[in-house]
């Protein structure tokens, strides 16, 4: 194989850990900055013509798009319910406090 080839690898690799992570952040800017970049650089390389514009070129860009992308929204999906799930909890976690408060004071 070819080392720039290697290199190119651990350079994906490397970044969709750091995606991954980074789409799990309070703030889903951070998430979205990578799968942006990744895109504006795909226009960029198929309009310039630095690969040439072929049919195979445009899948293989389009499904690293789309994989980054859902990997995004995923991710954001996943951060919601986590938080959803705490809200809950801490919820319900009142309202057993507010039930105690109620009872002592009957008594």
């Amino acid at each position: 194989m070819d080392r720039s080839f290697l290199i190119s690898i651990g350079i994906a690799a490397i970044s969709c850990v750091v995606e991954a992570y980074c789409a799990r952040l309070k703030n889903p800017i951070w998430g979205g900055i990578i799968p942006l970049l990744v895109l504006a650089a795909s226009i960029y390389i198929l309009a310039t013509g630095r690969i040439a514009f072929r049919l195979t070129s445009f899948i293989i860009f389009l499904f690293l798009n789309l994989v980054l992308w859902e990997g995004w929204i995923t991710s954001r999906e996943k951060y919601k319910k986590k938080q959803k799930a705490e809200l809950d909890k801490m919820k319900a976690q009142d309202l057993d406090d507010s039930k105690e408060k109620e009872s002592l004071k009957e008594k």
